[in-house]
């Protein structure tokens, strides 16, 4: 198993060109989002009445507001920048997987034609499983979140109502990881030219040593990201924005390790 990590540790050391694209686009996405908040977020901050005034004043504030998001159409523009984003996003997504799935499989490329062509030939397969990923981590919210808004009415604390609720959202967090390991596979599959039954097969084969390896680079992940949190409350200023640029690189890089580590085992087994 360490020699898997180690494959996959150098599958990715040689993948610069995708983790540069893949920090560029994150970095993109994060500056989108962050000037729709700014945007939404900043005039409020303006007209949000001073310590000088009455406390009065402050309750006509969020009384206007209650009146504004509910009797106007001030809130159609948000969310249509929303939904904008989020379809920017689902279009987006599968086609940096071609890319990334497609330079794993033919490292004898050049790294940014092989980027491309990734997401020229493999652009619609790869839509239509991220589709059906989608769907299927979605569909037990349908059930999940009645059922939370169910449990909050019935209990009056806090302490007694994720007593109930931590462990439906512990398994729907699992399902979800188990969800983005099946279609990794079945990428894979893709990629490779096999049949969507071999890489569910071999799957459910090595199923001990795929979600050992899942997790222990999860753990990875989330150790990086909790160190970065730790140093920002710690650092201020340029030291933290650059610390956390740096962070985002990093973070790239081994999210990439990951899907490649599970890629050396998909090579070892599936010769």
């Amino acid at each position: 198993m360490w020699k898997t990590v180690k494959n996959g540790w150098h599958l990715t050391w040689n993948q610069p060109f995708v983790v540069c694209t893949l920090f560029i686009y994150n970095l993109l996405w994060g500056l989108a989002l962050y000037e729709m908040i700014r945007s939404i977020i900043v005039p409020l901050l303006h007209r949000y009445p001073g310590p000088e005034l009455e406390r009065q004043a402050v309750h006509m504030f969020w009384i206007e507001g209650q009146f504004q998001l509910m009797k106007t159409d001030l809130i159609d523009s948000y969310v249509g920048w929303g939904l904008c984003l989020l379809i920017a996003r689902m279009l987006l997504s599968p086609l940096l997987n071609a890319g990334v799935y497609y330079s794993l499989q033919h490292t004898e490329l050049n790294a940014g034609y092989r980027f491309v062509q990734g997401m020229r030939e493999f652009a619609l397969p790869f839509f239509l499983l991220y589709v059906l990923q989608i769907a299927l981590q979605l569909a037990p919210l349908y059930w999940l979140v009645p059922k939370t808004v169910d449990i909050y009415g019935k209990h009056a604390t806090i302490y007694a109502i994720a007593q109930e609720v931590l462990p439906l959202l512990i398994a729907y967090g699992v399902y979800t990881f188990l969800m983005q390991t099946v279609f990794m596979y079945l990428q894979f599959g893709r990629i490779s030219g096999k049949s969507s039954l071999f890489a569910l097969t071999l799957l459910l084969r090595n199923l001990f040593p795929i979600l050992v390896l899942a997790a222990a680079l999860l753990i990875v992940i989330l150790a990086v990201s909790t160190a970065v949190m730790a140093s920002a409350m710690i650092w201020t200023g340029f030291l933290a924005l650059l610390g956390y640029q740096v962070y985002r690189l990093i973070h790239m890089f081994c999210k990439l390790w990951a899907i490649s580590t599970q890629y050396a085992l998909w090579s070892a087994k599936s010769e």
